[in-house]
């Protein structure tokens, strides 16, 4: 019997770490190196029974046929003196799948990393395939997931004691009527025990696996091992967006592929899985036969709806009547608010979140961001209509000059002022003789409405004084596509009964558009913003050559 401190090999035990049905799992040092290794042992009782040996040391060669990064590596295996069979992999120090989904609140690991660990299982798996070599006990407890290169989920696929060799025929045969694996993983044909087991039993433990990690759930599962065997055969699998909303739609029509009944509905291969998790909207683009699902069962998502919905009702109570907007002979829907405080209000909280109806919502692709793209158009309509209307009155006030009729006259409004200057104010008249004059205090230019060719009233410009200031200066001024100069700097500008738009431009700063009713003598002062160096409408300069193909070159 193996124990702590024998040696076995190079290595000396230090300590056991697992048990299993066939044997058990030690932990082990080279004592010259430091170096660790896991020492896999038959159970002694078990060494006697050739076809469980024959298993144990066909693990051995399958794994070391197939040499994947993400299969365990084997690197020794023999038989000790005292007749323990065993063999030395290596030593990986991490954590079960099985574990980590234990760890989690609602037993399930986010959709993202999810298909990532899927991806690298589906690798493992494809490569066993291509060197015809069947695992056939896919399970969490079967799967590693430890920290290499940069991958905090780096996998490594454990455990082909059960694993069928189906292209050599020296393969160790299994029995009519026997069952090898786990009743909640195992595929339909495995479950009635058919002859002919391929590859895509182990496409359909997969589908289970990713099912399982996506939902907290196991598809099927029962009290019983002939509950769970008649479910796998006839049942189909609960809709995955029933019990996780999370899950896209092209995810979810990936995992019922994995699932189907028929061999030949399923993934016919591993390489095809694993493209189509590495892009399900890829998959989902390709309109791939849509694969069935049964409804969720009340109560399966693992909460008292009855008690929501009085948890909801007791919270609508509490809202003003006003606020309350209902139907007559409808309920509104529960606030993903009121599901959050009924789940926290749980002694035990569900195993998946509340169900969400967001229908077709495709999971954004790797490397891309899940922001909405900003709308640009409604800035560049406003910009072009504050432009139109400034430049719509700036042609009325050059093209309205020639009708205006200026008339030297006191202003009403200086009349009775103390200046006692009998200088006339220009007054303007309109066409039926009456005179309507507006003064400034300072007997300046006065403008009134006059009427045109056509009869209409038409607003009559004039010009007055404006000052241009900008910090920093030396920012150009625009209306429209007229420059007006560089700040500081004053300038006559047309008197306008709307908004004129002046833009400040200015190398190395954000343009400032600034809206004004020029009316009176005044000034604009607008501080810059730093931002791109290099202004809009500049053409950047030309790249040096740097040898480089360029798309679309010769």
């Amino acid at each position: 019997m193996i124990a702590v401190g024998q040696s076995i090999g190079n290595y000396r035990i230090l300590s056991k770490i697992g048990t299993g049905g066939m044997g058990a799992v030690f932990l082990a040092e080279h004592p010259l190196i430091g170096k660790r290794a896991a020492i896999k042992v038959i159970h002694r009782e078990l060494a006697h029974n050739r076809d469980v040996v024959s298993r144990f040391f066909q693990e051995a060669r399958a794994v070391n046929q197939i040499g994947n990064e993400h299969i365990v590596e084997i690197h020794d295996f023999g038989v000790t003196p005292e007749g323990d069979h065993f063999y030395i992999m290596e030593w990986l120090d991490g954590k079960t799948l099985a574990s980590v989904m234990a760890e989690s609140r609602s037993r399930a690991v986010e959709v993202m990393r999810a298909l990532h660990i899927g991806a690298q299982i589906a690798s493992a798996l494809g490569a066993a395939h291509a060197s015809g070599v069947i695992h056939r006990d896919l399970k969490p407890d079967n799967v590693m997931l430890i920290p290499r290169l940069g991958d905090p989920d780096f996998v490594k696929v454990l455990d082909f004691g059960l694993a069928k060799v189906f292209q050599t025929a020296s393969a160790v045969q299994t029995a009519a009527g026997v069952l090898l694996g786990t009743p909640q993983y195992m595929s339909p044909e495995a479950c009635e025990s058919r002859g002919g087991i391929d590859h895509r039993t182990d496409i359909y433990a997969l589908g289970v696996l990713l099912f399982q990690m996506m939902t907290g759930k196991l598809p099927f599962d029962g009290d019983t091992m002939g509950e769970v065997l008649v479910k796998q055969v006839t049942a189909l699998p609960p809709a995955p967006r029933g019990l996780n909303a999370a899950i896209p739609p092209s995810v979810e029509q990936i995992l019922l592929r994995c699932l189907a009944k028929r061999v030949d509905a399923r993934f016919q291969s591993m390489g095809a899985l694993r493209d189509a998790l590495l892009a399900p909207y890829r998959y989902l683009g390709s309109a791939p036969p849509m694969q069935p699902a049964r409804s969720v069962a009340p109560g399966e998502m693992g909460f008292d709806a009855r008690a929501l919905a009085q948890h909801v009702a007791g919270a609508a109570s509490s809202v003003p009547h006003h606020q309350q907007r209902t139907t007559l002979g409808t309920l509104a829907a529960p606030t993903p608010h009121a599901v959050s405080q009924h789940m926290a209000a749980q002694p035990q909280p569900p195993s998946a979140p509340y169900p969400k109806m967001n229908t077709m919502r495709i999971a954004t692709p790797l490397g891309y961001s899940s922001r909405p793209p900003r709308r640009v158009w409604p800035i560049v309509l406003v910009l072009g209509l504050v432009l139109g209307l400034g430049g719509g009155a700036a042609a009325v006030a050059w093209f309205g000059r020639g009708k205006r009729a200026v008339v030297a006259g006191p202003s009403r409004l200086d009349a009775g002022a103390s200046t006692g200057s009998s200088s006339p104010a220009p007054t303007t008249a309109d066409a039926r003789g009456s005179a309507n004059s507006t003064g400034s205090g300072s007997g300046g230019i006065i403008v009134v409405p006059i009427i045109d060719d056509a009869g209409i009233d038409a607003p009559v410009a004039t010009t007055v004084r404006v000052t241009f200031e900008s910090i920093p200066a030396g920012a150009e001024v625009f209306v429209g596509t007229q420059r007006l100069g560089l700040t500081p700097f004053d300038a006559e500008v047309a008197v306008s009964a709307t908004a004129v738009a002046f833009e400040f431009r200015l190398a190395g700063y954000k343009r400032v558009t600034k809206p004004m009713t020029v009316s009176s003598s005044t000034s604009i002062s607008v501080e810059l913003e730093r931002g791109s160096l290099t202004p809009k409408g500049t053409p950047h300069p030309p790249r040096p050559e740097t040898g480089l193909m360029r798309p679309g070159a010769d």
